[in-house]
């Protein structure tokens, strides 16, 4: 059984594309050898700042009461597909779930932590009790057998592989074995989508989802630069120094994550990337062709708006708890910037650069002088038809010739 599986399988695997159907193919494989699955689930931990743990769970047409359908306060998304054989969730859970009780009592914390196979035949039992709950689940709905294997990487036991049956009588020793051999060998596939994906996933949370594309992609090369038109978005909080002395290492920490949570999504949502964090500061990008740079220059501007409105409310919040409010400078300006890889051999970092750059960040350092939370340059202001608040020339740090600088209208000033 296990050659001509090997056979179907080296066949087949050049052609799957996704964990999702690497999982469908193998399972109706599985079925039309008659080991009647009636639910299967694979999970591994992570290597992400925000999922600690998914699971993949397939059950066939017709079964759908073997889904999990347990609420988990640590539960991040939960997608559900059809697929040929069945139907396949994928579950992504934040940190902490593998210290929940859902998983500490459960056959698969034992497969994980021993790196040996478990296999529990419902028909065999005769004590009051079933070893582990998720079987006292799984019981009432007639299944006949459970089989987890633990898979490795580098030696280590990084996830499982969970089979259930409702065959008379279960699955014999044979089959066990032939069940463990074919989980072993997709596995390996498996792991490595799972990890591209990741990967992938992980790459956009710390380079931003274009950056993070581009770079996964396999745009890598040290120099390798685009020239592009963007609006671009340089922000910071007002008096950063001044409130770090008064604040105790856990509350800048907290003062800079409620900023970053209120900035960051606003700014994607519109259509930004953030490219970097600099200390209290966003450095953003909105890349714009000529046929939509108005467009995309209102988007900028209705993120900035909606993040002022969005501190305000949050700082009413903070003045209640006895908390410094967070105040803001946005510099905004509009021309070519480069794009791509620029550092060593042995450090590059994705970036922009040009003098557009360093432009916008010298007009955000006006936001406390003039008095203002948003300044824009006057090519920002020209490509977006709004009614501008000019303030006159200023010399800037570093650029050679004074620079017009607007503020946005007084009606959305008002409320900042």
């Amino acid at each position: 059984m296990i050659a001509d599986f090997i056979d179907w399988y080296l066949n087949e695997s050049s052609e799957i594309k996704s964990s999702a159907e690497l999982f469908d193919k193998c399972i109706g494989y599985l079925q039309k050898l008659d080991f009647q699955i009636v639910r299967v689930n694979m999970g591994t931990r992570t290597l992400h700042p925000q999922v600690e743990s998914l699971s993949y769970t397939w059950v066939p047409k017709g079964k759908l009461e073997y889904f999990d359908d347990t609420i988990n306060p640590l539960l991040i998304s939960k997608t559900t597909i059809e697929s040929e054989n069945g139907y396949l969730r994928e579950v992504r859970f934040r940190l902490g779930s593998l210290q929940t009780s859902q998983f500490t009592v459960s056959p698969v914390q034992y497969v994980m932590s021993t790196k040996k196979t478990y296999y529990f035949s419902f028909a065999d039992h005769t004590e009051e009790k079933y070893p582990y709950p998720i079987l006292e689940d799984l019981a009432p709905l007639g299944a006949t057998g459970y089989f987890a294997v633990p898979i490795f990487q580098k030696g280590v036991s990084f996830a499982f592989l969970s089979l259930v049956t409702d065959k008379v009588s279960g699955w014999s020793k044979e089959e066990l074995h032939f069940l463990h051999q074919v989980l072993k060998t997709i596995s390996l596939q498996w792991m490595n989508f799972i990890q591209n994906e990741l990967t992938e996933s992980l790459l956009s949370i710390y380079l931003g989802k274009r950056t993070g594309s581009t770079v996964y992609s396999g745009k890598v090369y040290l120099g390798e630069l685009d020239n592009i038109k963007s609006v671009i978005w340089f922000s910071d909080i007002r008096n950063y120094s001044g409130m770090s002395e008064k604040l105790s290492p856990p509350e800048i920490i907290q003062l800079l994550n409620d900023y970053f949570g209120q900035a960051i999504p606003l700014i994607e949502s519109h259509g930004g990337e953030v490219l970097k964090l600099l200390g209290d500061g966003i450095l953003a990008v909105f890349p714009y062709t000529e046929s939509n740079k108005t467009f995309v220059g209102k988007k900028v501007l209705l993120a900035v708006r909606k993040l002022g409105e969005s501190l305000f409310l949050h700082n009413q919040t903070r003045e209640v708890e006895n908390k410094l409010p967070i105040h803001h400078g946005v510099g905004l300006h509009s021309g070519e910037i480069l794009y791509g890889n620029i550092g060593s051999l042995e450090r590059l970092d994705f970036t922009v650069i040009g003098e557009a750059v360093n432009l916008t960040s010298r007009i955000a350092g006006m936001c406390g002088e003039l008095g203002k939370a948003v300044l824009a340059s006057e090519e920002l202001a020209h490509q977006i038809p709004i009614r501008w608040e000019e303030l006159g020339e200023h010399k800037l740090k570093g650029i050679s010739s004074p620079q017009k600088i607007f503020a946005i209208s007084e009606r959305t000033k008002r409320k900042w």
